[in-house]
């Protein structure tokens, strides 16, 4: 192997890492890489179809190279933010460009019906929820993010993407010798979590029960289990639920099924949309009891929920009925099961609605889907996670 050599980068993958062609003319993935570089770097490992490689030198800076405003960015130490380095601007375009991608490869999106992105108001001070993990042996106390090796720690004392009240609350916490030297020994994990009611809180224990009373701006409060799911930048989930709103106006249901329906957001915005039956699956019993609390303090009513897994959960749900009826299913990254896709596709569901925080197992679903019969309307890419190699997803699909 190599120890040397000089990369261009031409392109950001997917995942936030930018790729050259090496003069074998296999790919190489190089983090902190701008396209337009010119990099001199060091090979870290090379598989048969492709390599990694580490920058040793910026030798010449891509025209859409600035410096990051993190230092632990600029110096290529953290993984998380992938796009620092180049304008928001350049971020969005290049996220556009691999949802267009992977949805284009399913076979079953053509390019008329994907929409421009949604980008986000804030690049940093946006997340509600940062989990770190902490590392204490004999000689030193680590807290901070895991590596890209998942074992080695970046201790740090703060991060740019949190909300500015968790910022002060981990610069004083984890600047805090005593705090550091009451760690257990070996891999422990802090959740800090902030809400416009709860303010900026280190949760201690996964265990440990209550729940949080969260806002999503326009839409209201919601209460949400302490660790439990709920979306980290909410200025930015606030976009979501206008489209989802938009989208139930002008197909006017009469039925509406949430899949993974965590603390019932959707479901309750279908009900205040005027949906007549609404109906939330959701395999957390401890979300479900806070769905069923939502839906009662927003002062409604015709939502029933069910406590238990999506698949089988099905035989609950009415799949086959003459109302006009939407679904909406918001997987977690592994995306849909096929027991869920085979469901959809021989009840008389006519709508669906897929949101999707993974665009390669959307693709995948999405061809499924087709299988069955269903068609993309539209489809439109959410930033809700800027800096990072994150996106969320909204598509429209009938039969």
């Amino acid at each position: 192997m190599s120890s040397e050599l000089l990369l261009e980068p031409d392109a950001f993958a997917y995942g936030g890492k930018s790729v050259a062609t090496m003069p074998s003319g296999k790919r190489c993935f190089i983090r902190g890489g701008v396209p337009g570089d010119r990099l001199r770097a060091v090979l870290k490992q090379e598989k048969k179809s492709y390599a990694e490689a580490e920058i040793v030198e910026i030798v010449k800076p891509s025209p859409d190279r600035i410096v990051p405003v993190c230092p632990f960015a600029a110096n290529r130490s953290c993984p998380g933010c992938s796009y620092a380095q180049v304008d928001y601007s350049v971020e969005l375009a290049w996220k556009q460009r691999q949802f267009e991608r992977f949805l284009q490869h399913s076979g079953v999106v053509t390019e008329e019906k994907i929409s421009a992105p949604v980008g986000a108001a804030q690049r940093t001070g946006w997340r509600n929820k940062i989990k770190l993990t902490a590392e204490k042996n004999a000689t030193e106390v680590k807290t901070g993010y895991r590596m890209d090796d998942n074992r080695t720690v970046l201790d740090l004392r703060d991060c740019l993407l949190a909300r500015p009240e968790i910022s002060r609350l981990m610069r004083e916490t984890l600047s805090s010798a005593e705090f550091r030297n009451s760690l257990p020994e070996g891999l422990s994990f802090l959740t800090f979590r902030f809400t416009p009611h709860d303010g900026a809180l280190l949760l201690e224990r996964e265990e440990q029960g209550g729940l949080l009373l969260d806002t999503i701006p326009s839409y209201g409060d919601f209460h949400v289990p302490r660790f439990s799911f709920f979306q980290i930048n909410t200025a930015m989930m606030s976009r979501l639920a206008a489209e989802f709103i938009r989208i139930a106006g002008e197909l006017k249901p009469e039925l509406f099924v949430e899949l993974y329906c965590g603390c019932g957001v959707f479901s309750v915005l279908a009900v205040e949309a005027g949906i007549g039956k609404v109906y939330g699956v959701e395999i957390d019993p401890g979300s479900i009891a806070a769905a069923e609390r939502n839906l009662h303090e927003h002062g409604l009513q015709h939502c029933k929920f069910l406590a238990g897994d999506a698949v089988k959960a099905l035989g609950q749900l009415p799949l086959k009925t003459s109302r006009r009826t939407l679904f909406l299913v918001d997987p977690p990254r592994a995306g849909l099961e096929q027991k869920v896709i085979d469901a959809l596709g021989t009840g008389t569901v006519r709508d669906l609605i897929y949101i999707s925080c993974a665009p390669d197992t959307l693709a995948r679903d999405l061809a499924r889907l087709g299988a069955q019969g269903w068609r993309v309307v539209s489809s439109r890419l959410f930033d809700l996670f800027p800096s990072t190699s994150h996106f969320e997803s909204m598509t429209l699909l009938n039969r």
